[in-house]
């Protein structure tokens, strides 16, 4: 035997007397107390990495034996005798062959924990669920108790009249172009369905719920990155000019100056990255819209009301609602910028000026900013759009003011202002973005606040798309609660095609099949062509049960079923909802045809017997706000759906897509469009220039291209 292995043993008997002596010395503990011991040291065991096993076999051999040891000592030392008895060890052999049994057993062993881990979560999320259903049929169901008068929940009021009414009787907002059949009082009981946590704006608070592990200081090196690449000069640059600037960013990195001997601004919603560059002013400003400038929007949006009736509503309207709009601080600094803008993009497009814009000279014009962040996405590098999104509504989170709450109460924004419109915009590409990167959660709660800026004209179709969000957030109850809404059953416009089978899935989701039917039966009344189209289309129904229900020439249906239907296999996900849907539109279009369930195809016309025409939310009988959002979700098969017509003959600029028109004389000046930021003559100028610095470059390049051609050229006279 080799010294090694005399030491080794010398070393392992010394060991064992310790221990043995310990363990007589300390109290004895009960037969249970050691099972319970003994599984916690074979849990620790089994949980260790197998990095363990890479060690040498010496090491191996001392850790098995350390093992074995440990085993015997706590077995005696349970024991009531004083005396230890003899303990012979085993052979090296044997020894091997148990320590390879013990860690077959320890490599089984993970296998057993996760499987214990798995039944965990599922009956941990059977409990989520069951809540989840408790709380819907307790608060999201149509009856509601009439003794529940908290404020958090819709209770019974003047407007419940409205959502209560028979499915043919909805109305229409093309008769209804100002919104005067809608309980104005009823959006302080809707409240509830919009945003007034700025927490949960911020992507890190989802990532926190998402992996509780992220520590403080981890969040804090993602916010102190640079949100597009900048190269060191550039940097070492912004830090010199940061020091300059006070109340720049601060701790939190919500911290930025209002301009001199003012008082710092909090931001609500962003945060200040390193690569911005420091400005001891904001480049916006808010401004509190009085009853003139509410009277003025009004009648462009109601020319044929009366004006004294128009003046009336809105009396009723200040009572609840705030109106805001964004203004330029500075005026001529914007008109030049715009003047920029406008060449770059429309007169004469060149996306390097334009990123040259956005970079040097005016580094925070929101209109550039979003524009080069569709041009990068479109060039597929998506590392810089969310830093370029994330600073265009820094300008507007910079001119806010400090007691608004998006709860679309405080704060609405009319979409005939231009800056108005570029923060929805900015929002809308933001959610995009969100979504992309898989924070579902926050991108549902930015479409709460771009709702709450407008809730009832909804500029960008939110109630086209906000299913999509909340379901795949499951959110089943915000869905069921607001289904109830008279924000979502006033106008028969409202109750969208997505939205109502997304009400359908809800239920599902929490097996209240028997309020799935219902609310898929209401789906067929708002909504008969499409749920045809989709059993057709999709299911392969029987083209009997389909008959007299054809969608041809209905443009507006057409295309919102194509704008569901790009979302329909990321929410209808398994297949016993599937085949429950097919069933149960199999069931309503026989009863249909037998003349059980009666639908009304009838087209209202206005007064005029004209169809809509003097609507400003109607482009030949198409909702303005559907056409905004197909063309701002830049799917093939949605856009091909929209008629020519609306490329040939409108305004579809990405910056501003069909923005709205004046729709008499007097609202000419009312509607703002990017034109009423450019001075004619100045662009005129500016184009001038532009066309003299091309005609120098050309001549340049003439000039080289020659000088190139007689330097190659071969004394017999032709080039190389």
């Amino acid at each position: 035997m080799s010294s090694r292995a005399l030491r080794k043993l010398q070393d392992d008997d010394a060991l064992l007397e310790t221990l043995l002596s310990n363990a007589c010395a300390s109290k004895t503990s009960s037969g249970k107390g050691t099972a319970s011991n003994s599984q916690k040291h074979q849990n620790m065991f089994s949980l260790m990495n197998n990095a363990n096993n890479l060690d040498t076999a010496s090491d191996e051999e001392q850790l098995s034996e350390h093992d074995e040891e440990t085993a015997i000592v706590e077995e005696h030392g349970s024991r009531k005798s004083a005396q230890p008895e003899k303990i012979t060890l085993a052979s090296k052999s044997s020894r091997r062959k148990k320590n390879k049994r013990t860690k077959r057993k320890q490599a089984n062993l993970p296998t057993e924990a996760d499987r214990e881990e798995d039944s965990d979560d599922e009956e941990f999320d059977k409990i989520i669920q069951h809540f989840k259903k408790t709380d819907i049929l307790k608060y999201g169901k149509t009856k509601k108790n009439d003794d529940a008068n908290e404020e958090g929940f819709f209770t019974a009021s003047e407007s419940e009249e409205v959502f209560t009414v028979p499915w043919k009787s909805f109305l229409s907002l093309e008769n209804d172009p100002g919104f005067t059949k809608f309980p104005i009082s009823s959006l302080k009981h809707s409240c509830k369905f919009f945003q007034n946590d700025f927490k949960k704006l911020d992507p890190h608070t989802e990532f926190k719920l998402l992996f509780d592990d992220i520590s403080p200081e981890s969040l804090e090196d993602i916010d102190s990155m640079t949100s597009t690449p900048v190269s060191p000069q550039q940097l070492k640059q912004i830090q010199r000019l940061k020091r300059l600037i006070r109340n720049w960013g601060g701790k939190d990195h919500k911290l930025v100056p209002n301009g001199p001997g003012m008082h710092p601004h909090h931001l609500k919603f962003t945060k200040v990255r390193d690569d911005w560059i420091p400005t001891q002013r904001g480049e916006l400003s808010m401004k509190l819209l009085n009853s003139d400038d509410l009277l003025d929007w009004q009648l462009w949006e109601r020319p044929l009301d009366w004006k004294d009736v128009i003046q009336n509503d809105i009396g009723q309207w200040q009572k609840f609602i705030t109106f805001y709009k964004f203004e330029p601080l500075n005026s001529e600094l914007s008109k030049k910028s715009m003047m920029d803008f406008y060449l770059s993009v429309i007169v004469h497009p060149d996306h390097e000026a334009l990123i040259n814009l956005i970079s040097s000279k005016f580094p925070y014009h929101v209109c550039g900013l979003l524009q080069v962040a569709l041009i990068l996405i479109r060039q597929g590098d998506k590392s810089s759009t969310n830093g370029l999104l994330q600073r265009a509504l820094f300008v507007f989170d910079r001119a806010l003011k400090g007691n608004i709450i998006f709860d679309s109460l405080t704060c609405q924004l009319p979409y005939i202002y231009f800056f108005n419109r570029q923060f929805y915009l900015s929002i809308f590409r933001f959610i995009q973005s969100l979504a992309q990167r898989g924070v579902i959660g926050t991108a549902s709660e930015w479409t709460k606040v771009l709702w709450s800026l407008s809730p009832l004209e909804d500029p960008l179709g939110c109630r086209y798309f906000l299913d999509h969000y909340f379901l795949l957030n499951n959110d089943y109850q915000y869905m069921i609660e607001l289904s109830e809404s008279p924000l979502m059953n006033c106008y028969k416009e409202w109750n969208t095609l997505g939205f109502s089978i997304g009400v359908v899935l809800s239920y599902l989701r929490i097996n209240e099949m028997e309020s799935a039917r219902n609310a898929l039966l209401k789906t067929f009344k708002h909504h008969p062509l499409q749920l045809s189209e989709i059993f057709k289309k999709k299911f392969l129904g029987e083209p009997t049960l389909t008959e007299n229900l054809t969608i041809d020439g209905h443009l507006a249906e057409i295309l919102e079923l194509k704008a569901y239907m790009a979302r329909f296999p990321l929410l209808w996900t398994k297949n016993e909802e599937i085949a429950f849907l097919r069933h149960e539109i199999s069931n309503i279009l026989k009863d249909y045809q037998s003349g059980s369930i009666t639908i009304d195809l009838a087209n209202e016309q206005n007064d005029d017997g004209t169809n809509g025409s003097k609507s400003p939310f109607f482009i030949e009988s198409i909702p303005i706000n559907l056409l905004r959002f197909a063309i701002l979700s830049e799917e093939s098969s949605v856009m091909a759906a929209i008629p020519s017509t609306i490329w040939s003959d409108y305004e579809v600029y990405e910056f501003d897509v069909l923005p709205p028109v004046p729709t008499s004389k007097e609202s000419i000046d009312v509607v703002e469009s990017i034109k009423s930021f450019i001075n004619e003559k100045d662009l005129a100028t500016l184009q001038m220039e532009r066309l003299q610095d091309e005609d120098l470059l050309n001549q340049i390049r003439q000039i080289s291209l020659q000088q190139y051609i007689n330097e190659n050229e071969e004394p017999n006279g032709t080039a190389n």
